[in-house]
């Protein structure tokens, strides 16, 4: 993601009187296995109120790498949340998805 571009969209979309409230970026794209600058991305999101949403859908089971962890997923501890497809790399059934947030009570119960 070109964060400079995302800012100027943010800024943009306000200052049409749009409220512009949720940023989704990969963490392992599944055509290229690309993984957005996080840190980046959350200071933005944090800057502007956006909700920043990671899809790790494809490549968020690196998280548990050791090699990996730090450097691909450098920053993701400051999304509200990202999500995890259990099925694409851990062995699990078709459609085993997880939904995780930064913050208890984000959920609807």
């Amino acid at each position: 993601m070109d964060t400079y571009a995302l800012e100027q969209m943010i800024i943009e979309d306000k200052g049409l009187g749009n409220n512009p409230f949720f940023v989704n970026c990969m963490a392992g794209s599944t055509v290229l296995g690309s993984f957005d600058k996080q840190h980046e991305i959350a200071d933005i999101c944090k800057k502007h109120g956006q909700w920043h949403h990671i899809d790790g859908c494809w490549g968020g089971f690196l998280a548990w790498s050791d090699k990996h962890r730090k450097n691909l997923f450098a920053g993701t501890e400051r999304a509200d949340s990202i999500t995890i497809n259990c099925h694409k790399g851990q062995g699990m059934p078709n459609q085993a998805t997880m939904l995780i947030t930064n913050k208890k009570g984000n959920i609807l119960k």
